[in-house]
Formats: structure tokens, C-alpha cells, sequence
């Protein structure tokens, strides 16, 4: 099948012709690419002799004159004095004339000067590191033609990585037209290769291994609240007493024909005081400088976390940005059910649901389109009173602590202005009973009770002692080698960065100052201090919901002495989290544990692998950092196909982009000539095709995972578009003219 594809348009090359020596790959802090170490200046001078030239200088010649020649002689002479009179005259004139003499003064001046000012610049010119010939890479100090023979690379990772990529290509299809069917094809008939398929997703691969700990019955005492906490998972079911005291606790279901109350501000103030707020999350965090103070926050609701979060968010790691899904929970159409008074009939049943969906519907269409913005259009306020002003929405005296007396930062202004105009639409009945049901969906799990969702939901609740789990089954001196060369790419694309012409200004200057921080928090090693903390947490392996409150009420607790110091503004990961994210605070890229432990970023890989996952997925991070957001033009050149991808606004498809291009050119210019890498073994593609492939599979493999179809067209034109972007692909798969790759729109991210 591979030498069928050969044979077609897309693939005229046979593979990689030839490569270096396998000890070119290894990266170090000198040669962070895992390319030739240095690259010296090559000059070629050649001094070119005329044909038939003496090379060496004549002897002088004496003419000896006979006496007896004299008077013919002298006949000659003066005939000759004439003719060198006249040929010697204008050498004469030349040699005595003044101004002749000044305009000869003044050229030499003139060449001296320009010989002064241009030597620099020839010498630059001349010493500039020119590019080496394709057949050609860096050895030491000189340019030595590739070797006849491509080396392979023997380890047995690379024989895995290999299988793992050849399992997802299908051969039969033509890149340069169906990319993503080419690229991310899935063997349903093949369960054989369900694993090899999730290779490359890292969350995936945590939520594995977690989850094989907690239903591991041998499990540390120190870690046996996890897997009580997950087992009460499993026990778990909508038609829990649990949730009908939490609704009667709350006020209660207002059947039909009941008034509402006249506002849902005292609702929202008791749910914040029960659980997860799906309206508000307020919490602490520090202001920026070196002098940081406290503030309070008001944000956005804190339901889509991915860790039930601390309320001083500095003392503890961070989780990444929110990122809510489009849609209503799996849950809602079974928790109504259960809900619903049993004495309605069929149709005021069906119009009750309906009804309250399509209020839950709507809310999530708002706050997705309102966490889009960022938190651009942020407020600070300085008092309780200002804030009931400006934003009547809530009852902010029932939320705020009375003793609070610092800053208030709204961080998105025009979402609360939006909440307060969605909430006249709706009778106040429906969006209490609403409200009730986004309480209690906000405290169970995402899905229905399984293995797999527990896993994810006990992560959730428990996250710093489930990161101290996970940390545990990994080695600290495998840790540190893989967490340093994780900090050497970052360097490097920084460094490639930093040379793009566009790049300028204020968004030079964060680039420069911007950090990366993969190391691991040190609490995560201290387990018999979190050990300590999980005593006062009263787990029961038989009801859910109480575990969940009670986490909940511990975590909203704040100590009376809050720590600040020079390393308050430093960011720490959750390495059960594997999501790389900026954080804007500390001003750092923040790189979890998990995520640079995927089989592709091991040391014995080439680097186009490394470059492939991490490299891409830090290149975006670094772009987020230095964009506030693209102009029009830019936006409009996303394909409207983005809808498919739930979690993704437009802006983070182009971020995406100019991530892929940047780890692109930076393994370009930074690991020498491609030929130099060491291929995979039975995989007959070049090291550039293998980048775009391995890219487009992680983004395959982690839309999967967030439940996106990437069976749909939709999905199909981002992927073809993403790849296209930059032409570099165009090049690569050499792909003809009018294919579809070919013909993708060029946005300028850059």
C-alpha cells in the first residue's frame, strides 16, 4: 500500500535521501533543536591569473651599443627624441600640473573615505553565515556532503511511535486533497488498535493510570480517600434522595401555576453559600507589581473548571482557563425527570422540560459567547455600594463578606450586563426551578456514573491529592531531565520568535520577559502534609453529593493569616490537568507534568516529534501571551467550519495556527538541515510530512476527547485549513495546483 502511495503526485521524493549520525539528535541547553552543534562561516575565495601570464618577474635588460653603430645611432636618436617628446609630454603636463595634482588629492581622499565606511559593511556582508547546499549539513567546522545511506533510528520507541502514526494514515487517500482522511483515519473494525490510537492524547493517558490507582485495592492509606470518594461515584444516581434535600434546602420546586419570586438574587446567595455558583464565581487573587496587593474577584461561573478550585487562588497550583462547552449537561433531560411532580400531566410534563432547556440552553449560549471576550473590559471598584449601582443583577451584600473593605474587580462587565437582561425574559418561576436544577448538575458528575467519568470527577474534586498521587508513580530524575528539556524548546521558539520582522513594540517586550514554569509544585511531594489536610474531610464511600459539599465548604474557608512573598506570583500546574495554559499573573507559560511525559517527547525521538506536540502546543501559549487579538481581517479569514469545535472561538483557531507555523520554522532553523534526522523505522515519509501528520492527529486525538465529531465536514475543512496555513504543507506534500490544500486562504497571524 506505502509503495502504491509513493508512486502518486502528492510523494515524488523516496523519503528522507540521507542522514546524519544519530548523535546529532540528542538535545542539550547548547544545541536545543538536536541539530549540528555550531554553524561556522564558510568563505570561498578564488584568484583568477590570465591564460599565458609570466608568473614570475623578467630580469632586467642592458642594451650594449657598438662604437662602431654610434653615428647610425645618433640619426635614430634624434628622430627617436622627437616621438618620445611627444609621447612623454602629456606625462610631463600630468606630473607638473597643479590642478591636476588636486583633483588626484581629492579622488584618493574620496576612495580612502569610501573605503572607510564600506569595510564594515563588505565585512558583514562577507562573514554572514550564508545557506548550506541541500546535499549539505554543519560537521564541526566545516560542510560535509550527507551521507549516501539514511540513518535509522533503532530505539524501540521509535518502532512504537512509528506503528503509531502508520495506525491512523490511510494510504489510499491523497493528502494534498483529504488531508484529514488521510491523516486521522480510525480502524473501527480494529480493536487492536484502540491504543495505539490514543497514544498521543495526555489526558487520556492520565485518566488511564488514574484510574487503574483508585480500583487498585492496594492503594497507599495516604491516597484511601480517593478511592472512597471514587466509589461513591459509581453508587451514584439522579434519583438520589441526596438531590431532593438539596432542592428542598434551596426553596423547593415551584410547580405550575405558582408565582415566582420577585428576584432569584436570594437563590444565587444560597447557592454560593452550598456549592458551585452556575452565575458568579467570587474568589481572591493578587494584583500585578512587585508590590502585589488582595483583591476580590467577581467572575465568570466556576462550574466549567476542571478542579473545584480554592477561594485564594495564589496558595495553591492553578488550574487552566475555563473553557465552557456549547450545549446543555448529558445529566438534564434524566434530572428532570425525577424532579418533576408526579401529579402533572403528559403535556404540562413536556412543556415544563422544554421549557427549562431551553432557559439552560440559552444561558450556555451567553456565557460561551461572553468568556470569548477574555477579560478585556475588566472594572475595579472600591466599594459594595458602587457595585449594587452599577450592576443590580444580584444582591452583592449577600455575596460579598461583610469585612471586606479592598478592591472589587469585575473581570467581565458586559457579562453581567447581559445576565441582567436575560433574566426579564424569563418567568421568574422557570429560572428559579432552573437555577435548582444548574445547582445540583453543578455537583454531580459530567455524564452518567462510569469508570472513566468518576476517574475524571474524583480529579476534580480532589485535585491536589490526586496530583500527589499521579506524582508518585514517576521517577524525580526523570522528571528533571524532561522538565529541562522542555525549558530548552521553550527557548528556542521564543528565540525564532523574536526574529519575525512583525513582531515589535510592547509585544517584543513581553515576549522578552515572558518565563516558563514546568517544574512541579514541591506540595505535591509532601504527602504526609496533605495527608494531614485530608483529615478533617469526612468521605463516605455511599453518598456523593455530601462528599462534594463538604470539599466545597473546606475549600471556601479562608485562614486567617493569607501568605504572600516573592514567589506569591509564581504559577504551578496540576499535572492531572494536561493542558498547557498562560498565565497572566506570573506572566509564564505554565507546562503540567503530564503532558511532557507523552511518548513523543522522548529524548531518544528526533526532534521534529518534539517539535510536532510540545513545540506546537508552547508556541500557542507563547502567542496567546504577546496577542490581545488579531484585527478584522484576520478573524474573517477563519473558515466558518470553527462552529464544529465547541470549545474554540475563532481567535483560538488562529492561535493554533501561528503555533504550528512557529514550531515549524523554529525545528527548521534550529535542528540544520532536515536530512540530518534520523527517519522512523517502516514509516517511508520525510520529517516535515511527519510533523503535519503527528500535529493533525494530536489535534484529532484531543477533539475526540472533548466529544467533538471529527467524522464531520466541518472538522474536515478546519483540519485542511489549519494545515495550509503558512503554504509550507503545500510544499512538503507537494501538493499540485487546485488541490485543496493548494487553494486554502493565507491568514497573516504573524
Amino acid at each position: 500500500m506505502a509503495a502504491e502511495f509513493n508512486t502518486r503526485n502528492t510523494f515524488r521524493k523516496s523519503g528522507v535521501s540521507s542522514l546524519g549520525n544519530n548523535a546529532r539528535n540528542v538535545i542539550t541547553s547548547a544545541n536545543p533543536s538536536g541539530g549540528s552543534s555550531a554553524s561556522l562561516l564558510q568563505k570561498q575565495l578564488s584568484f583568477k591569473t590570465p591564460i599565458c601570464s609570466n608568473q614570475f618577474g623578467k630580469p632586467d635588460e642592458v642594451e650594449i651599443i657598438d662604437n662602431s653603430n654610434l653615428d647610425n645611432l645618433a640619426g635614430q636618436y634624434n628622430k627617436n627624441n622627437i616621438i618620445g617628446w611627444i609621447c612623454c609630454a602629456p606625462c610631463i603636463w600630468l606630473r607638473t600640473s597643479a590642478a591636476v595634482h588636486k583633483v588626484a588629492i581629492t579622488s584618493a581622499t574620496l576612495l580612502v573615505t569610501t573605503l572607510l565606511v564600506a569595510s564594515p559593511i563588505l565585512f558583514l556582508i562577507s562573514t554572514a553565515p550564508s545557506p548550506l547546499p541541500r546535499d549539505c549539513y554543519m560537521e564541526g567546522d566545516g560542510c560535509s556532503p550527507t551521507a549516501s545511506s539514511t540513518s535509522e533510528c533503532t530505539e524501540d520507541i521509535c518502532e512504537t511511535v512509528s506503528s503509531n502514526i502508520q495506525a491512523r494514515l490511510n494510504w489510499n487517500k491523497d493528502p494534498c486533497s483529504e488531508f484529514k482522511k488521510f491523516s486521522c483515519w480510525r480502524r473501527k473494525f480494529n480493536k487492536n488498535y484502540t491504543n495505539i490510537i490514543e497514544m498521543g492524547n495526555s489526558q487520556k493517558s492520565v485518566d488511564i493510570q488514574m484510574q487503574m490507582l483508585m480500583e487498585n485495592s492496594s492503594i497507599s492509606e495516604n491516597f484511601k480517600k480517593l478511592k472512597i470518594l471514587y466509589e461513591s461515584c459509581l453508587k451514584l444516581t439522579t434519583n438520589s434522595s441526596a438531590i431532593h434535600r438539596i432542592f428542598d434546602h434551596l426553596g423547593g420546586y415551584l410547580t405550575v401555576g405558582v408565582i415566582g419570586p420577585s428576584s432569584i438574587a436570594p437563590l444565587v446567595a444560597k447557592i454560593y453559600e452550598l456549592g458551585p455558583s452556575p452565575l458568579v464565581d467570587i474568589y481572591y487573587d493578587l494584583s500585578y507589581g512587585r508590590r502585589p496587593h488582595v483583591l476580590l474577584i467577581i467572575s465568570g461561573p466556576s462550574t466549567s473548571s476542571v478542579i473545584l478550585e480554592n477561594k485564594i487562588r495564589w496558595m495553591s497550583p492553578k488550574a487552566p482557563p475555563n473553557r465552557l462547552r456549547q450545549g446543555i449537561p448529558n445529566l438534564l433531560p434524566d434530572l428532570i425527570d425525577h424532579v418533576l411532580p408526579t401529579y402533572l400531566s403528559y403535556a404540562q410534563r413536556m412543556s415544563e422540560k422544554d421549557t427549562i432547556i431551553e432557559f439552560i440552553k440559552d444561558l450556555n449560549k451567553l456565557q460561551v459567547e461572553q468568556s470569548r471576550r477574555g477579560f478585556w473590559d475588566s472594572s475595579v471598584l472600591y466599594n459594595i455600594s458602587s457595585l449594587h449601582s452599577m450592576y443590580p443583577v444580584l444582591n452583592w451584600t449577600l455575596l460579598i463578606p461583610k469585612d471586606w473593605s479592598g478592591p472589587i474587580v469585575v473581570r467581565n462587565a458586559d457579562y453581567l450586563k447581559a445576565l441582567q437582561s436575560f433574566l426579564t425574559k424569563y418567568p421568574s418561576r422557570i429560572a428559579h426551578n432552573s437555577m435548582l436544577l444548574l445547582s445540583v448538575l453543578e455537583i454531580l458528575p459530567k455524564d452518567f456514573p462510569s469508570p472513566e467519568v468518576c476517574t475524571r470527577s474524583t480529579m476534580w474534586a480532589l485535585p491536589e491529592l490526586a496530583s500527589a498521587l499521579y506524582i508518585s508513580q514517576h521517577s524525580a530524575v526523570d522528571s528533571k531531565d524532561i522538565i529541562k528539556r522542555a525549558d530548552i524548546i521553550f527557548k528556542s521558539l521564543k528565540a525564532h520568535l523574536k526574529r519575525a520582522p512583525s513582531l515589535k513594540g510592547a509585544a517584543l517586550v513581553k515576549l522578552s520577559a515572558l518565563k516558563i514554569q514546568s517544574k512541579t509544585w514541591e506540595g505535591f511531594t509532601n504527602v504526609t502534609q496533605l495527608s494531614k489536610e485530608m483529615d478533617r474531610l469526612q468521605i463516605t464511600p455511599d453518598n456523593w453529593l455530601e462528599n462534594i459539599l463538604e470539599i466545597y465548604k473546606t475549600n471556601k474557608i479562608v485562614p486567617n493569616k493569607i501568605n504572600m512573598d516573592a514567589s506569591s506570583h509564581d504559577a504551578w500546574a496540576y499535572p492531572i490537568v494536561s493542558t498547557i495554559f498562560y498565565d497572566t499573573l506570573s506572566h509564564s507559560i505554565v507546562v503540567p507534568l503530564s503532558v511532557i511525559l507523552i511518548p513523543y517527547f522522548n529524548a531518544r525521538l528526533p526532534p521534529y516529534l518534539h517539535y510536532a506536540s510540545i513545540g506546537v502546543s508552547i508556541a500557542k501559549e507563547i502567542l496567546r501571551s504577546i496577542t490581545k487579538s488579531f484585527d478584522d481581517k484576520a478573524m474573517r479569514c477563519v473558515p466558518h467550519s470553527v462552529n464544529i469545535f465547541s470549545n474554540f472561538s475563532r481567535m483560538d483557531i488562529l492561535i493554533h495556527s501561528g503555533g504550528m507555523q512557529i514550531s515549524y520554522h523554529s525545528m527548521l532553523s534550529l535542528n540544520g538541515p532536515i536530512k540530518g534526522m534520523a527517519r522512523l523505522p517502516g514509516l517511508n515519509l520525510t520529517p516535515t510530512q511527519i510533523f503535519f501528520l503527528v500535529s493533525a492527529q494530536e489535534l484529532c486525538s484531543e477533539s475526540n476527547y472533548l466529544g467533538i465529531d471529527t467524522n464531520a465536514t466541518e472538522f474536515e475543512n478546519i483540519l485542511g485549513w489549519l494545515i495550509a496555513q503558512g503554504g509550507s504543507a503545500t510544499e512538503v506534500f507537494k501538493c499540485p495546483s487546485g488541490s485543496m490544500i493548494n487553494i486554502q486562504k493565507t491568514c497573516n497571524v504573524l
